[in-house]
């Protein structure tokens, strides 16, 4: 998908970041039901790590939110992503992921890290392709029965 620009969410915009993950395997194991996730991006919005994909027209094509050093005070962690179903597999996850691990090179990162659900095997499948390695698993990491895969990409010497 090309023409997308990264800008920080605002308030003005949560609605539509809650509606990116909406029906989504990630909004159905964690957040339906609740307002869990609309206080998580809440609270992102207010610590300035919230991002969106614009498409041109400034629609939100993406969402994800990155916590600066928030891998043992290390990497920058992306704590979660999802793209709006309208244009899933045309490549706003990898701009999203782009814009991550250049985020991560300009603050002097040597590697980035997330975790990845052990239902969500696409997405490591994707994560793999981008250079993405296991760590290890965490049982029970968020929530009961279901494990977390720690997965970290080395940046050093590996640019875009």
């Amino acid at each position: 998908m090309s023409g997308l620009t990264l800008a920080a969410c605002g308030r003005e915009q949560l609605d539509q970041c809650v509606d990116v993950f909406r029906g989504s395997s990630i909004w159905e194991r964690y957040f339906a039901g609740g307002d869990r996730l609309q206080r998580s991006l809440t609270k992102a919005c207010e610590r300035g790590e919230l991002w969106c994909a614009l498409t041109p027209e400034g629609a939100i094509a993406g969402v994800m939110r990155v916590v600066p050093r928030g891998f043992c005070g290390l990497y920058h962690y992306l704590s979660l992503i999802g793209t709006s179903p309208s244009v899933r597999g045309k490549g706003a996850g990898r701009f999203l992921m782009q814009e991550f691990e250049r985020m991560a090179r300009e603050d002097g990162c040597l590697r980035t890290c997330l975790l990845v659900s052990d239902f969500n095997g696409h997405a490591r499948d994707f994560y793999h392709s981008l250079g993405y390695w296991e760590l290890g698993v965490i049982p029970d990491a968020t929530k009961p029965g279901i494990a977390e895969h720690v997965m970290l990409k080395d940046l050093v010497g590996k640019e875009p």
